[in-house]
């Protein structure tokens, strides 16, 4: 049986033999500690003997207890492998972390890189204790999306853990620390249109369905044990420069325990998980979105709010930045994240500038010929002129005298020839009013890629004259059309962009606000085949639409159809 007085008294012989000659090993400073004589029995030696005892079980216990130790480290175990990471960036339209519903064209291809940096992502208590196990976590992601069909979207993403670091709890939990970085879990998906249009204010549904291959670092918390896959209903609707957009989806993975029995790192598995995000702006826009999750395994929440900047000074950049805290208690809900990256996209070219402005009437003026004749002054020697049918007007006033009736006449209190629209004839005459339709000869030009209107256009102006001139026309509808060289998306914002800076132009000439609704159509109705260069150039225009009072006796004409 040991004695504790000896081996303590060994130890410290040990010890201090071994400081005072670090050059031996311990056990043999320990014995040339002890006098010795040549032929001379230690055992026998009353003092020796027990001196050499203490040093030999001395020496046996400081090597057992140097031993225990690493024994201890020895028995931390590794984390399971499981994916930390809880934001899905957007590889296609819409905001940056999540999806709205809206599809890139066909043959379009958007890549986009991005880097985020995230603090405290994984922590674990013992009692009251707080350990950082994930600390600072610096990850990376590289997204491609194509469109294929109308309806369809093809997407792919490799993340990857660039460097990770934080509290070393193998001697305190027995958890071993993650991998500094590693390779993360490979992403397919498939985005499906359900609903929608190229018209800007239509709203877009689609149905999202990706999967992760288990394959990557282990050891990095960057991939999931199996397979893990998520189904998301995306949808969205555009208001001008305003875009929100919500998406409802469930994540199934393999549910994961640690079995370390900490508090907060007791596994993961499938949620149930809901996004709300709005974008506002052109080329600048601002973006905010708010994230949310539901464990069913650990019933609890957890969430990130972000928000940020994105601009496209030209295609086919973006850049983009967004920052954020994140809520709750959840593996990878991190106290804070900022992420920011680059995109690119590969489309078609934006559409040249708008030309020709075309004033069609949905309701029409009161019947008469096409082309009116004006008859001289009846003489008492000619009869009379019959009486006009019950729904044509009882009579025509001209204003100006200059024999152009008002309805026809663009300049109702200037006098004119019928050959300049009832204007002087002084200048070129912008527009042709007839009885079906309000035609303005001229082009209103936009710079390449811009949405604002150069300081005056003699064509808008003579437009804003006439319009204020012909109080019947209640409401003009202004359309903004493109050709198909571009892609929906793009086009769609394009004309709308241009047709309310018509819109706002008109209004700073005094017509009133609330004649006037702005619409863009992109490439949805073509006035000629976008096949040759000719008809691009007949597509690219605006319309105005006239809605007018409901006159006595007049007849309606229905706007075309759509092709």
């Amino acid at each position: 049986m040991l004695d504790w007085e000896q081996m303590n008294s060994g130890i410290w012989l040990y010890l201090q033999t071994s400081r005072w000659m670090p050059q031996q090993s311990g056990v043999q400073t320990c014995l040339t500690a002890i006098p010795l004589q040549p032929g001379r029995d230690l055992t026998d030696d009353a003092r020796m003997g027990p001196a050499l005892h203490r040093c030999a079980v001395g020496g046996a216990a400081l090597g057992l207890l140097l031993l225990a130790t690493p024994a201890r480290a020895q028995d931390a175990t590794p984390l399971p492998t499981f994916s930390l990471e809880r934001l899905d960036p957007n590889p296609g339209l819409g905001p940056l972390t999540m999806g709205s519903g809206e599809l890139l064209a066909p043959g379009a291809l958007r890549i986009s890189l991005l880097a985020h940096y995230q603090r405290r992502s994984l922590t674990v208590r013992n009692g009251p204790d707080e350990y950082p196990l994930v600390l600072s976590r610096s990850t990376g992601v590289v997204s491609l999306a194509v469109g294929v069909l109308p309806w369809l979207e093809l997407q792919a993403q490799l993340p990857g853990v660039i460097h990770q670091s934080g509290a070393d709890v193998s001697t305190v939990l027995s958890i071993s620390p993650p991998s500094r970085s590693g390779l993360g879990a490979p992403r397919l998906a498939a985005r499906l249109g359900l609903l929608g249009t190229s018209a800007p204010e239509a709203f877009h549904l689609a149905l999202d369905l990706d999967v992760r291959l288990p394959v990557g670092g282990s050891g990095a918390l960057a991939r999931d044990q199996g397979v893990r896959g998520q189904g998301r209903l995306m949808m969205g609707k555009r208001w001008g420069p305003v875009a929100p957009a919500l998406e409802v989806g469930v994540l199934l993975r393999r549910a994961v325990s640690t079995d370390s029995g900490v508090d907060s790192l007791n596994g993961v598995g499938n949620e149930l998980r809901a996004g709300v995000g709005l974008t506002v702006g052109y080329a600048l826009r601002a973006e905010v979105s708010a994230l949310g999750a539901y464990s069913w395994r650990q019933q609890r929440t957890s969430g990130e709010l972000l928000g940020g900047l994105r601009y496209a000074p030209a295609r086919p950049w973006e850049f983009f930045a967004l920052g954020g805290a994140g809520l709750g208690a959840e593996p990878g809900a991190p106290r804070y994240r900022v992420l920011a990256g680059f995109a690119l996209l590969f489309d078609k070219p934006p559409p040249p500038p708008p030309e020709d402005i075309v004033y069609e009437l949905v309701q029409g003026l009161p019947r008469a010929p096409a082309e009116p004749q004006l008859e001289p002054e009846p003489t008492p020697s000619e009869p009379p002129p019959p009486e006009p049918a019950k729904d044509e007007p009882v009579s025509e006033t001209d204003s100006d005298g200059d024999g152009v009736v008002d309805v026809l006449d663009a300049c109702i209190h200037e006098r004119g020839t019928r050959e300049h629209g009832g204007c002087p004839e002084t200048g070129d005459s912008l527009v042709t009013l007839t009885r079906e339709r309000l035609v303005l000869h001229g082009q209103v030009f936009f710079e390449v890629g811009a949405t604002t209107l150069p300081g005056r256009s003699r064509v808008l102006d003579q437009v804003a004259r006439v319009l204020l001139e012909h109080p019947e026309v209640e409401r003009v509808v202004i359309e903004g059309h493109t050709d198909a060289e571009g892609s929906s998306a793009s086009n769609q914002r394009l004309s709308l962009a241009r047709a309310e800076a018509v819109r706002e132009y008109l209004v700073r000439k005094g017509v009133p606000a609330h004649r006037l609704e702005a619409r863009g159509l992109g490439a949805r109705r073509p006035a000629g085949s976008n096949g040759t260069p000719a008809g691009r150039g007949e597509n690219r225009r605006a319309e105005l639409l006239l809605i007018l009072g409901e006159p006595t006796s007049a007849r309606t004409v229905p706007a075309p159809p759509p092709p």
